[in-house]
């Protein structure tokens, strides 16, 4: 399909040279700034030059996925694009692939693709390959440099877009340490050979040597609150210095915070032990304030990261930044103090019930330059999206 687009842009190039000489010979030859700024932007139609349909994860289960899922079914709608959500059955490379499968053979002919472990990218990109199907990987930087080489050499692959997770792990235990004095941490952890989990670790290990932080001690793959926590009040019991707590997300997160929560009422340490959290989970401002453990969490950049996919491939399929490397852009992860910060994410960026933009309010972003897509990412916050409205 990128190839058709870019056959179809051949054919009619010469006819668009035609109109824009024609167009500059009855003028007066000078450029207004307004035109010059205009050119910086290009407009987007209201159709796509073919019939696009996108498959990618829609899960009703996590806020972030659910809030993705609106916000990518309304680009959609508004842009002439077809969206198949699906949810995800399982979380090993198979389930993924398995999904994918299913996406094409429902008609998908784009992908935004997610998957835990890179040996899954290879056989998704294996698959696209095959099947003639452009795809986009959101939330995932690639780490293996051979694999991202041959990734990102596919015809059909359309960019990534990925947060810089081992940086904002690192700038929590900072935070941890400089702000509430955390001496004694422990990690409630993803199994390893998550990306971003694996991220995560390098940023948390690095910080705790740059700012005397002990690494208590690690626990991984627990999910439900009991096992969480179970684990933390054995935690407690084999190391009673602790004083911070590290929840580092992903598959963790539904549940853990409200575990650990738990363990330290239980003995008494609910405003002894601070926890940082990253990843937003659902109700966690009750956590936070005076006399609570939660400090700060750090997250959001998982919704953003699934719909930003969907605002390239609108700009794909209608010519805009069909360039010859892959658009890369990069998110990052807002960081919420205090229950009104939680508040105002989950009315402004995170909403699941209304969309960040509603129609033709998404020329805000369709349309534009891969430049100003990244500027508008780096200024995403519940202020500036507050202020949009």
């Amino acid at each position: 399909m990128k190839k058709s687009i870019t056959k179809l842009l051949a054919l009619l190039l010469p006819v668009l040279l035609i109109v824009s000489t024609a167009g500059c010979a009855s003028g007066s030859g000078s450029t207004s700034a307004k035109e010059e700024g205009a050119k910086e932007s290009a407009q987007p139609a209201q159709e796509p030059q073919e019939k696009v349909v996108v498959g990618g994860i829609g899960s009703s289960l996590v806020s972030s996925m659910k809030c993705a899922n609106l916000n990518s079914n309304e680009i959609a709608k508004t842009y002439g694009i077809e969206w198949i959500p699906s949810e995800l059955s399982g979380y090993d490379d198979q389930a993924f692939l398995t999904m994918y499968e299913n996406m094409i053979d429902q008609g998908a002919n784009t992908l935004i693709v997610y998957t835990f472990s890179e040996s899954a990218l290879k056989l998704v990109a294996d698959l696209c390959a095959e099947r003639d199907v452009n795809w986009f990987l959101a939330n995932r930087k690639i780490t293996d440099e051979s694999l991202k080489e041959y990734v990102y050499s596919q015809k059909n692959f359309l960019g990534n877009c990925y947060c810089n997770e081992t940086q904002i792990a690192y700038d929590l235990v900072k935070e941890m340490a400089n702000d509430y004095g955390v001496k004694n941490m422990a990690v409630i952890g993803l199994q390893q050979g998550d990306i971003n989990g694996d991220y995560r670790d390098t940023g948390i290990n690095q910080a705790c040597k740059d700012f005397g932080v002990n690494l208590l001690t690690e626990t991984r793959g627990v999910t439900t609150v009991e096992d969480v926590t179970n684990s933390v009040e054995g935690i407690i019991a084999s190391y009673p210095e602790l004083d911070g707590i590290f929840i580092v997300g992903g598959a963790v997160t539904p549940g853990a915070l409200a575990g650990a929560n738990q363990a330290l009422v239980n003995h008494g340490l609910e405003g002894k032990v601070s926890i940082c959290l990253i990843d937003i989970e659902n109700g966690m401002e009750q956590y936070m304030g005076e006399g609570k453990p939660l400090k700060v969490c750090a997250g959001g950049n998982l919704s953003l990261d699934m719909i930003l996919p969907m605002i390239c491939i609108a700009n794909h399929a209608q010519g805009i930044n069909l360039d010859d490397e892959p658009i890369v852009l990069n998110t990052r992860m807002q960081l919420l103090h205090t229950p009104q910060d939680v508040v105002d994410f989950a009315e402004y960026c995170e909403n699941t019930e209304t969309p960040i933009y509603t129609g033709d309010g998404w020329n805000a972003v369709v349309g534009k330059s891969t430049a100003e897509l990244q500027s508008w990412i780096d200024n995403f916050n519940s202020e500036t999206i507050k202020a949009s409205r």
